[in-house]
């Protein structure tokens, strides 16, 4: 169906949480919003621009942008990010843009941050974004579809950009209307109709990017998703390319029809691992070939990369602080990680007494607590009994992030760790809150 179609490379940015340094970035409310935010937000201008002039030497010229483009939703970022992609269609690439939660709120008013206050100042609403990011996609589109703005672009011979909009479509919550994906469904028959490769991306990740996520994160998988994974593999489409979690990472599940579907995330691009993703599609050969690249950027004469890595450590080991002192700053800073403020306040008197030990615990004190569901014995985990279970915890989170997958399921790391998981879930099904069944779920390959 596609031998004649040539091969295609474009790169795919996601979640860039610009930052308008004119809302505020010093004194007390800054610093407290800065120190739990994933992404930098002082320096987000200037990585962005390296970035760009990263994309604009790439021979691609075609640049994929899967939503969040501001930090939390402020006109002056929203027109400093918008400055800035225009900056690299001036240098002759094509810009693809859907926008997603963040980059709206509900009642039209965000945050400024003025010395020790944080105060209320006006934001953008979500039927403002469509005619704002007119120019990168919108105004090529071969089909619209207006309430989710959503579009349709072809990019060149053989090759259909579906940019899918989900950030509110399922009564409030992320996912496709039906009216939504009746339009999407349309569009995949006229595409296969006319022979041609489609390229799909939207915000919320379909599938979880580890067992671990789907519990702390579950509600930030796009909602319906296992209906609508069914639905698009039965049309012939069995991938997504989508964003939010910040992690860099590639995630398969076999469907009940034995067909496969992969959700390829693309991590923050001013957040840690800050990177981007380059791919190249050969529909003659079947072959679509996924890379990860640094974002090529110092500051203070490190790499960015080290230097997010290093405030992301040490907001890890925050929270976990917080976890055994604090519960509503927990939840408060726990947001950052996309666990809900709810879920903290339903399950942090659970987690207290337990965050309490862990800067006290090794692996050596924790192995044994969980022989029974880990199958264990001293002897597997003899030679890593020394180490600090929150340096443990600190690097599995960071390598869930950065698409590094050293804890397999054959590992002691990985064993101990589902074996503690499932005395708490042991624990919390005593008061009617189950999370074991989720402890399954998709396999990911990077």
């Amino acid at each position: 169906m596609y031998e004649n179609i040539k091969p295609l490379k474009v790169n795919i940015i996601s979640d860039i949480h610009y930052y308008a340094r004119e809302m505020g970035c010093e004194g007390k409310a800054f610093d407290k919003a800065n120190a739990t935010a994933s992404n930098e937000m002082v320096h987000s201008k200037e990585i962005l621009e390296a970035l760009m002039d990263q994309l604009a030497k790439d021979e691609a010229d075609i640049v994929l942008v899967s939503g969040d483009t501001t930090c939390k939703a402020e006109k002056p970022s929203h027109e400093g990010v918008i400055r800035v992609l225009r900056s690299l269609k001036e240098r002759g690439k094509r810009v693809y843009v859907i926008t997603a939660t963040h980059d709206f709120n509900g009642d039209g008013m965000t945050y400024a941050y003025d010395g020790d206050e944080r105060k209320k100042v006006p934001g953008t609403k979500r039927e403002e974004l469509l005619d704002m990011y007119w120019e990168f996609g919108p105004n090529e589109a071969i089909s619209v579809h207006k309430d989710s703005m959503s579009y349709v672009v072809q990019l060149c011979d053989g090759y259909r950009l579906f940019a899918l909009n989900d950030d509110r479509n399922l009564k409030g919550a992320s996912g496709f209307s039906d009216d939504c994906f009746e339009w999407i469904k349309e569009q995949i028959e006229d595409a296969k109709k006319n022979g041609q490769f489609i390229i799909p991306m939207t915000h919320h990740p379909m599938l979880s990017p580890s067992p671990f996520y789907k519990i702390i994160g579950g509600g930030n998988i796009m909602g319906e998703a296992e209906k609508r994974i069914d639905e698009f593999t039965e049309m012939g489409l069995n991938y997504m390319f989508t964003g939010h979690t910040h992690m860099q990472d590639i995630s398969y599940k076999y469907t009940d029809n034995d067909k496969i579907f992969y959700d390829i995330t693309t991590a923050g691009a001013v957040g840690y691992p800050a990177t981007f993703r380059q791919v190249v599609f050969d529909p003659a050969k079947g072959h679509i070939n996924v890379d990860s690249v640094d974002v090529d950027f110092e500051l203070g004469g490190r790499k960015i990369k080290d230097y997010l890595e290093d405030k992301f450590f040490g907001m890890i080991r925050r929270v976990i602080a917080k976890a055994g002192s604090d519960i509503p700053e927990f939840a408060r800073m726990a947001n950052s990680f996309s666990v809900k403020p709810g879920l903290i306040y339903q399950i942090g008197w659970i987690i207290k007494p337990f965050a309490k030990l862990l800067n006290k615990l090794t692996i050596g004190s924790l192995a044994p607590l969980c022989k029974k569901e880990s199958g264990l014995k001293k002897a597997d985990w003899q030679d890593i009994k020394d180490e600090s279970v929150v340096n443990f915890i600190v690097s599995l989170v960071a390598n869930l992030y950065g698409g590094d997958s050293p804890y397999s399921p054959d590992t002691a790391y990985y064993k101990i760790t589902m074996g503690i998981l499932a005395i708490i879930d042991s624990i919390l099904a005593v008061f009617g809150i189950k999370i074991g069944k989720i402890l399954k779920g998709a396999e990911s390959v990077q």
